[in-house]
């Protein structure tokens, strides 16, 4: 199983990329406005959470009837509506005590720069997760990693410590060799992957990085 978010943020996803992501096996979670996307493009939340203030009332009362499971929160509450998604998503798994095999996050760039950021820092209590545009692919690693089949596409690394150590890049325009990197500065921004498989390796640090189309 794999689990997609919707979230309120800019969509600029062709229908034929959103069908895409989509299989028998996937499970549809909004968060608020997101569901007007999902209505947008045709998919059927399995449920709907958030204070709702920013859900059209005509998509609101056409899941309704579509008997979809809408859970609605305080508009004065602890967490976003995104975080509440990622807890539910959470005791599901514990529950049925399986992982989903993706989590996949739409929406979660643009409109608002404090949900934005927020949205990304999240990663780091998820890291099974991946934001996703047409163009782009950001993840949350805290550990060495490979990419495997990815040869042309950008890499940048936005480290989320002061200092990533000994960080090695194989397999990439602009190698490195156990160089500590500080986050202060942008060495690590716009490269470009040239092998088939590359390998990123660290020994410490944590870290956001962005796949990018070219």
């Amino acid at each position: 199983m794999k689990a997609i978010v919707f979230l309120n943020g800019e969509y600029r996803y062709s229908q034929e990329f959103i069908d895409s992501l989509f299989d028998e096996n996937t499970v549809l979670f909004c968060a608020d406005g997101g569901a007007n996307y999902a209505y947008k493009y045709r998919k059927k939340p399995s449920c709907i959470i958030g204070d709702l203030d920013s859900i059209d009332n005509s998509v609101l009362e056409y899941f309704k009837s579509q008997n979809i499971n809408i859970e609605k929160y305080n508009p004065e509450k602890d967490y976003t509506d995104f975080e509440l998604i990622l807890q539910k998503i959470d005791e599901m798994e514990k529950k049925s005590d399986s992982k989903f095999a993706a989590i996949n996050i739409l929406g979660a760039l643009g409109k608002r720069t404090d949900l934005t950021l927020n949205n990304l820092f999240l990663m780091e209590n998820y890291p099974n997760i991946s934001v996703l545009s047409e163009d782009e692919e950001i993840f949350y690693k805290e550990e060495s990693f490979s990419i495997i089949n990815k040869r042309n596409y950008g890499f940048s690394i936005i480290p989320l410590d002061e200092t990533i150590k000994n960080l090695t890049l194989e397999g990439f325009k602009y190698e490195t060799f156990n160089l500590d990197v500080e986050r202060k500065i942008s060495r690590l921004v716009s490269n470009l992957i040239i092998s088939d498989e590359c390998k990123v390796t660290f020994e410490k640090g944590k870290m956001l990085v962005i796949l990018r189309k070219k």
